[in-house]
């Protein structure tokens, strides 16, 4: 029973966490359900569940300091109601983290992500749901809210599912590696239709760094022809756009519509480090400064900037305006645990599962130099980095199946 209960509470944490329903307006809907049926399930373990957070306690640190902030918080009501949202995000991904092992929570991702993908593309091709939106620069938004959210879920989705395919046969089920080969393909067109330059830009890194962790799953004609390749790119393409005059970053920055400011990302962090000097070791308070009245003036700045969300796309800037200074290290404590636990991971194994949890993790900490990532509540990005360092936490000791705890 319990069993069942949890898949379907994990995705639909994953999905309403990774922005799917919004284009159905049913988001505040779902996070109702959620909190009700994570709330009933915390109740059911609470004993495990309490020693569990217990002992992962750098993880409630940053949510600690974003309801701490309400001492100082210049918009309180925002500030309470944000640390609430962001401290049962992480309370609810450290429960998933604790019941799926990072194998399962590799592929209950990679099924919700696939759903967003499929529906975007869907609902693009046949206007399935209303029709294809697009963005002011012409990238596809598919059933997000922005053209950058496809392309970063899209993106991920490529990483796991090439994961998938190069994990032995057995080692995930049948459905999922089928499925794998159209998730990559579907993902790569997502990745370039959404015109989202950060995951364009990324895209081949990040699968030539899968890639290379992988490269003794790989045959060895493979490997020699991408080392060829890799040699022959590297010393014949800067030649090649200097003969024919191009500039490859005007070029890039033409083709995805930005411009030299990044789409006024630069302006974004230069009104942040002013708001960051007048408070540096408290901050405004968790949501403050996007709610509360005297910031009006420097939110019309940030808006003539470029920002189309409530954020300065960094997560250091984001981070430090909230909470300053105590926000900063609980944050960076929260990313070096769980990196620390996939790095000794892939040490320790080694094989196609551990180097695609490793690059899944790397993956949103580059994403949230540049976007809104790693520091909001209900937030996929910073769910998956809590439910991974918690599923590999050493000796973690498995939730009860029945809802009992155990003797």
């Amino acid at each position: 029973m319990w069993l069942g209960y949890d898949v379907v509470l994990a995705l639909l944490f994953m999905a309403t966490a990774a922005d799917i329903p919004f284009r159905w307006g049913v988001s505040p809907l779902a996070w109702a359900v959620i909190y009700a049926a994570a709330t009933l399930r915390f109740l059911s373990v609470w004993p495990g569940f309490f020693r569990l957070l217990a002992r992962n306690w750098v993880y409630l640190l940053y949510p600690a300091v974003c309801l701490v902030s309400l001492l100082w918080s210049a918009a309180r009501g925002a500030t309470l109601v944000g640390g609430i949202q962001i401290a049962m995000t992480i309370c609810l991904a450290c429960y998933l983290g604790w019941r799926f092992a990072p194998r399962q929570l590799l592929i209950l991702a990679f099924v919700t992500l696939m759903i967003g993908t499929t529906g975007s593309i869907l609902n693009f091709s046949l206007g399935l749901f209303g029709g294809a939106n697009f963005s002011a620069v012409g990238g596809l938004t598919g059933i997000y809210a922005n053209k950058n959210t496809l392309g970063h879920t899209a993106l991920m989705l490529m990483l796991l599912a090439t994961t998938l395919l190069l994990m032995p046969a057995g080692a995930a089920p049948r459905p999922t590696r089928w499925l794998a080969p159209a998730a990559i393909v579907m993902g790569a067109v997502a990745v370039v239709m959404s015109r989202s330059m950060t995951s364009v830009v990324l895209m081949p890194l990040y699968l030539g760094l899968l890639m290379l962790l992988n490269r003794r799953r790989l045959p060895g004609w493979m490997r020699h022809l991408a080392v060829v390749a890799a040699v022959l790119t590297l010393a014949l393409a800067p030649l090649a756009l200097s003969l024919a005059g191009i500039d490859p970053m005007a070029a890039l920055l033409d083709a995805t519509g930005k411009d030299a400011t990044l789409t006024g990302r630069t302006d974004l962090w230069a009104i942040a480090a002013g708001e960051i000097a007048r408070v540096p070791m408290t901050g405004h308070g968790f949501g403050a400064f996007w709610a509360a009245p005297q910031f009006e003036s420097q939110r019309f700045e940030v808006l003539r900037a470029g920002a189309t969300s409530a954020s300065f796309h960094n997560v250091i800037a984001d981070v430090a305006v909230g909470t300053g200074l105590p926000g900063l290290v609980a944050i960076l404590a929260l990313i070096v645990t769980t990196l620390r636990r996939v790095a000794r991971n892939w040490r320790m194994d080694g094989g196609p599962l551990a180097a695609g949890l490793l690059v899944s993790v790397l993956l949103p900490l580059n994403l949230a130099l540049a976007e809104p990532y790693l520091y909001r509540q209900h937030e996929f990005m910073l769910s998956w980095l809590v439910m991974l360092g918690i599923s590999l936490a050493p000796r973690r000791p498995k939730p009860p199946q029945r809802g009992q705890e155990r003797p």
